[in-house]
């Protein structure tokens, strides 16, 4: 991988004001036209969970959804589908509130929700994980 973040036709998306990923991935990955999003938890710039509720933690995961697919050159409207991992699906409600405040007058992806046996770090309800298509 050279600096400028470039892997044959792939392009690493590494958004600075994102804390490092805690294990060894990228944040995203553009190639060609569309943008493969890690899933991305409730972790603030410096790895701390923000919020114990599923909205809570909806706010910070959009907001890292967002921060990565601005670093790729996208907004809310290139995203095309969104998977939910949930510790408790009952839940996924409180995260629609976000959601429908994001998608606002936008076409709405598609969406999968599953529940999961856990998340990774004690403390995360929810993991966001997304694919966008750029149009130009």
């Amino acid at each position: 991988m050279s600096d400028s973040g470039q892997t044959d036709c792939r392009e690493v998306i590494q958004p600075p004001e994102l804390c490092p990923p805690p294990e060894p991935y990228s944040y995203a990955i553009k190639t060609g036209k569309t943008i493969y999003l890690a899933g991305q938890v409730a972790l603030d710039s410096s790895g701390i969970i923000v919020g114990n509720t599923v909205t809570e933690q909806a706010e910070q995961v959009w907001s890292n959804v967002l921060a990565v697919l601005r670093e790729a050159g996208a907004t809310a409207a290139n995203i095309v589908k969104v998977v939910y991992y949930m510790a408790d699906i009952r839940e996924l409600d409180q995260e629609m509130v976000v959601r429908r405040r994001i998608f606002d007058g936008l076409a709405l992806p598609a969406v999968t929700a599953v529940q999961v046996a856990s998340l990774g770090l004690p403390g995360l309800v929810m993991e966001v994980d997304v694919t966008a298509e750029l149009t130009e």
